[in-house]
């Protein structure tokens, strides 16, 4: 009896002594720690109910955060079954929660050549690919696994990170580069988001600035119920309208435009469009002049003679000093209505007027004065002439050039413009 009870005390004491198997805590991932799949999705192999439940085990100590405990039990199942896929992901797992991503695509590497299309060891490439910011290499891997029935839901909410970070590295990178990057880099954006309202305008601006109107339509048509309102898109119809010729509603829209944003771009841009709207039904030479890289008297004599009704429309003027070098000269009467209203003088030696003859900024300042004193406008009466312009609200041409310096035929035609309304 003695014995049994010695017995009994040494078999007591060393079950004592024996390691408890300590259930792991239940843990839900939150966080990064969501997308690291069980490595148990898409294994090809049924797995025995004994090692089941063990890496069950050693997995919950994964998920729990506790490296030190899951390696322990994961190297033991690894010891018996060293070709066991999930357990070595497993290990994976924990480098990529440490950042140990070159150990963990080693063993991603490995798993995917052994078991091809293994989902899990897919699913760890693509993260260790968002992880390291290679953005369009886990774009690419997560887009098919979408396709994957064995893919578990969360894949959709990684895809749709990535899409929103691509999509604002495409916008990001738009911005700063060339028209012709840029517009690659939109079209590729807007195929990610499409409906993404200020890439499609960025877009539509960069056709419109190189004129390809019909394409910038395209792109704004999906924008016509949502964001028609918009100034930008406004802006963009305007530029639409005039590329096709349609002046008449080009105007309209920067009118509106101008009147309900009060800002002088538009407004400056709705009176080039009257000038265009204008030039398309000139006689060419205006044309030629309006376009003048170096305004001359010439160009400004046809310029002034059809943008300022005053000048066109003048009655009783005297009659001028015959200039002997218009007669084969392109707006000859627009020379001669100069001459008449005082603009240009006539040498009185050699009878030239010189209608090649470049207009400096200073000689287009001393004319515009002239003529708005000439005329009889009212802003000019008493002022003396170096103060008219700017009495007047016309535009000083020194106010952007040195005196010397030239000026270009839409340059004049604008500040022709402004004269025309002071008279």
């Amino acid at each position: 009896m003695k014995k049994f009870l010695i017995v009994i005390a040494a078999a007591i004491a060393v079950a004592s002594c024996a390691p408890v198997d300590t259930p792991a805590p239940t843990v839900t991932p939150q966080g990064e720690d969501r997308f690291l799949a069980d490595p148990r999705i898409g294994y090809p192999t049924a797995i025995p109910a004994p090692l089941a439940s063990r890496f069950d085990q050693a997995w919950r100590w994964v998920l729990a955060g506790d490296e030190t405990e899951a390696r322990r039990r994961l190297t033991q199942i690894l010891t018996e079954s060293p070709d066991f896929a999930p357990a070595m992901l497993a290990q994976a797992a924990l480098d990529i929660r440490a950042g140990r991503y070159a150990e963990a695509s080693g063993v991603v590497d490995l798993l995917q050549q052994r078991v091809p299309g293994y989902t899990a060891a897919r699913l760890y490439e693509a993260e260790i690919a968002w992880r390291e910011r290679k953005t369009r290499v886990a774009y690419d891997l997560y887009q098919a696994i979408a396709a994957d029935p064995n893919a578990p839901p969360w894949v959709a909410d990684r895809l749709s990170e990535l899409q929103q970070q691509i999509f604002n590295e495409l916008y990001a990178a738009a911005q700063t580069t060339s028209d012709a990057e840029a517009e690659r880099l939109l079209r590729e954006a807007l195929a990610i988001n499409a409906g993404a309202t200020d890439a499609r305008i960025l877009l539509a601006q960069k056709l419109v600035a190189g004129r390809r109107f019909e394409e910038a339509r395209r792109e704004l048509d999906p924008l016509l119920d949502t964001a028609a309102d918009r100034a930008e898109v406004q802006e963009m119809l305007g530029e639409i309208d005039a590329g096709r010729g349609r002046y008449q509603e080009a105007i309209a829209r920067y009118d509106r435009l101008a009147r309900r944003t009060r800002d002088p771009r538009y407004e400056r841009r709705l009176e080039e469009i009257k000038l265009e709207w204008s030039a398309a039904n000139m006689p060419s030479h205006f044309r030629v002049s309006l376009d003048s890289p170096a305004l001359t008297r010439a160009d400004l004599a046809t310029l002034l003679y059809w943008t300022v009704p005053s000048v066109r429309f003048a009655q009783n003027l005297p009659t001028p000093p015959i200039a002997v070098d218009v007669e084969d000269v392109q707006g000859r009467e627009e020379i001669i209505r100069a001459i008449a209203i005082g603009v240009f003088d006539v040498d009185p030696v050699t009878r030239r007027v010189s209608p090649a003859r470049i207009v400096t900024a200073a000689r287009l300042s001393a004319s515009m004065s002239r003529l708005l004193s000439a005329r009889g406008a009212s802003c000019a009466r008493g002022v003396p002439l170096d103060r008219v312009l700017s009495t007047c609200g016309v535009e000083e041409p020194l106010s952007k050039h040195g005196p010397d310096d030239t000026v270009t035929g839409r340059e004049a035609a604008a500040i022709l413009g402004q004269v025309a309304k002071s008279l």
